[in-house]
């Protein structure tokens, strides 16, 4: 199978929240490879503000991606927009690599 240029590192945000007993879930940070790339950078001018919208694609191996919400890059959280897609490469049935886009707004 082809190898992937994971050449970034993003921490993934896991766990979080209350389970059925209202007891709180501990948030673990993962530490992953990953490829990041750029997709868009979107300003517009709400209420006087001036706000900006970066989206990337987020490209991993981790299963664990799939109950991950936000991921840490380079000191900024993000948003994954949707669910995470699996890859799979030729007859197999285990993915190859995931893909989500990931966003950070500001403003």
């Amino acid at each position: 199978m082809p190898r992937l240029p994971l050449k970034d590192s993003v921490t993934l945000k896991i766990g979080g929240g209350r389970d059925e007993n209202d007891d709180p879930i501990p948030v673990q940070n993962i530490p992953i490879r990953a490829s990041v790339t750029p997709i868009s950078g979107d300003q517009q001018a709400q209420r006087g503000r001036s706000t900006t919208l970066t989206t990337y694609r987020l490209t991993v191996t981790d299963p664990r991606i799939e109950q991950v919400t936000t991921v840490i890059w380079r000191a900024q959280t993000y948003t994954l927009e949707g669910r995470a897609m699996p890859y799979r490469i030729g007859s197999g049935n285990t993915p190859h690599h995931y893909e989500v886009m990931m966003s950070l707004g500001s403003g």
